[in-house]
């Protein structure tokens, strides 16, 4: 495989062999809709056994569950599976020892196709260089000025990943502590990983506490490389010598330096210890200075030391933890929900019964808003169900529109929605609401809040709206929480959904028929949606669009209003929804909002907050 990828045009008897060979693509995708295709295939070079590929393509995923690589070459194919990842435009399958010894060392001409469950892409030719052995070496050892869990890079050739084989960085020699310390043997093997995936030229390295402990002081000695594959085979390069002076734990900046109840500081600097794989290692952080409340005055605080999250040796991320105080929520730390603090920090690490200080920083933050951040999950009933609107070619698009309409009727408080599961948050300080198809508690509901009891004052700023809740069920009401889009379709005289229509449901309108019948008819196609095509049908397209996003998002905007404490906030805990209906009010009851209101149509009342649920708004979200 050359630069990660080679594409070579292959005979067309060939093609048709292998398609007959694998089985044809699958007879019920339309005419008009292509075949998944390849378009990238990535792996370092030479091919091993243990090397994981990495597959791009155009409409992977409809190849369906349990996806394998067909590896087609001499007359024989192969079937690698599919490595389990995180990657969201890409498949990875891993390559077997068997294919290896059943092809040899060499280049090797190969057809490749992706074939699931429900369909097979079209083939794609590479070319692969293939070994069993992998020659072993280093440019140079690190040296000089470094940190505890400082990562290097390391150069050189033969570097593999971890199905692969391992490679080690063997350290000999002797540690002295600082300012004439005590000095002791060192014999440390120190894993290293790949920097890129294609490439085997560089590796990295992670300076950990085995060189020496947690003291400041210097190495002196030698490195080599150790490897050995998955196959058995091992490989050593010869000692160079090389010096390592390890200083102590530095603070170099805090960011944000204005951040909410709940939010993660990411706080940098050097020579941080922690980590799941080193239990008995930690970082502290020890705050000393003033806070001041906003409209108080300035309080003196005692030392605190707080244990911070480990990211790396460069990182650690402080939690503004949160708690309720004469029921307001207020950060654990300075009993408020918002200030300043000022005054200074010392980053301390600990490893087993060692502790080291570093020097103390000036260190200040201020404490800003609370913000309300709502990640929405859109669950794969709810694609479903956009086809059912014959907008299922709106995938990918529509979700940001729902986020904007949102926003739109929030603008004018701190509340913020991503469709990315924050990982700026502490999950105690994030919403959830699941987005979905039919509604699981049968009822033809469009959406239900199904976190526990009436939130007056926003006290839970992490409220799940979705999945099953045991508590509500316990009350008698329905059980499953989100928003539900298969049930706006009763709205319909031909809602074409299984099942009775549902106590809950309403009335055909009208206006749903004139608003989504176009695209049911003749459900919309990628290119409308981008606007490419006939005027008047992209016009019906943008429509049907914009107001199923609208009624979505007034949806989801409706039952995080009831997470949030209302309607009637300053009422009854009972009481859920406005006393009376009232145009374009978002918490009216269901069947007292029309849905020309709710899909922003002309004519129709704009969506807003009434009675005391903006000033509310303001007393929990202002900014």
């Amino acid at each position: 495989m050359r630069a990660g990828v080679v594409m070579r045009a292959r005979s067309l008897a060939l093609a048709l062999a292998l398609a007959v060979a694998c089985g044809d693509p699958d007879p019920t995708r339309p005419p008009d809709v292509p075949a998944p295709r390849i378009t990238l295939v990535e792996a370092p070079e030479p091919i091993l056994a243990g090397t994981v590929l990495r597959v791009v393509g155009v409409g992977l995923d409809a190849v369906g569950a349990e996806p394998v690589l067909e590896v087609a070459t001499e007359g024989t194919t192969f079937d690698l599976p599919s490595v389990p990842h995180d990657e969201d435009d890409a498949f990875l399958f891993e390559v077997p020892r068997s294919l290896i010894e059943a092809l040899g060392e060499g280049f090797v001409d190969v057809t490749l196709a992706v074939r699931g469950e429900h369909d097979r892409s079209d083939l794609f030719d590479d070319t692969w260089e293939l070994a069993r052995d992998l020659p072993l070496s280093l440019d140079a050892a690190p040296s000089g000025d470094v940190h505890r869990n400082d990562v290097v890079v390391l150069r050189g050739a033969g570097f593999v990943s971890a199905t692969e084989g391992e490679t080690f960085a063997h350290f000999e020699g002797t540690f002295t502590r600082e300012l004439g310390g005590a000095t002791s043997a060192v014999d440390a093997r120190l894993p290293i990983t790949l920097a890129e995936r294609t490439a085997r030229d560089r590796g990295i390295v992670v300076l950990t506490t085995d060189l020496g402990g947690v003291w400041p002081g210097t190495f002196e000695g030698t490195m080599r490389l150790e490897s050995t594959l998955e196959g058995g085979q091992g490989r050593d390069t010869a000692p160079v010598a090389t010096t390592l002076r390890f200083g102590g734990p530095e603070l170099f900046s805090v960011e944000p330096r204005m951040a909410s109840l709940g939010q993660l500081l990411r706080v940098r600097g050097a020579g941080f210890l922690g980590g799941r794989d080193r239990p008995s290692e930690t970082s502290l952080i020890r705050l000393e200075g003033t806070f001041t409340p906003q409209g108080g005055t300035a309080q003196t605080l005692d030392a605190l030391e707080l244990v911070p999250r480990f990211v790396s040796g460069a990182e650690v991320r402080l939690v503004i933890e949160t708690e309720v105080r004469e029921d307001v929520v207020v950060a654990a730390l300075f009993g408020a929900a918002r200030g300043e603090f000022v005054g200074t920090a010392t980053p301390i690490v600990i490893a087993g019964t060692d502790e080291i200080e570093g020097a103390t920083v000036p260190f200040s933050f201020v404490l800003g808003p609370i913000r309300q951040v709502v990640h929405l999950r859109f669950l794969p009933g709810f694609y479903s169900s956009l086809e059912r609107f014959g907008l299922g070619a709106a995938a990918g698009a529509i979700e940001d529109a729902i986020v904007a309409r949102i926003e739109e009727i929030y603008e004018s408080w701190s509340l913020e929605v991503r469709l990315e599961e924050p990982d700026d948050f502490d999950p105690t300080a994030f919403a959830v609401v699941e987005i979905g198809g039919p509604d699981p508690n049968g009822n033809g509901l469009f959406g239900y809040d199904n976190s526990p009891g009436k939130d007056i004052g926003n006290l839970r700023l992490f409220d799940r709206i979705g999945g099953a809740n045991a508590e509500t069920q316990m009350d008698g009401y329905p059980g499953y929480g989100g928003v539900f889009v298969e049930s706006l379709l009763w709205w319909s005289s031909h809602p074409d959904v299984p099942g009775e229509r549902p106590p809950s449901s309403p009335d055909p309108e009208p206006l749903f028929d004139e608003l989504f019948d176009p695209v049911r008819r003749a459900p919309a196609t990628l290119a409308e949606v981008r606007g490419e095509g006939d005027a008047e049908r992209i016009a019906a397209v943008r429509r049907a669009l914009s107001a199923l996003a609208s009624i979505i998002g007034e949806t989801t905007a409706h039952e995080l209003g009831h997470s949030l404490g209302m309607a009637q906030p300053y009422g009854a805990a009972t009481a859920f929804h406005n006393e009376t209906d009232g145009d374009g009010c978002l918490m009216d009851r269901g069947g007292d909002r029309p849905l020309g209101e709710r899909a922003q149509q002309s004519g129709f009342a704009r969506t807003t907050f009434c009675g005391d649920e903006r000033t509310y708004l303001d007393e929990i979200l202002g900014r």
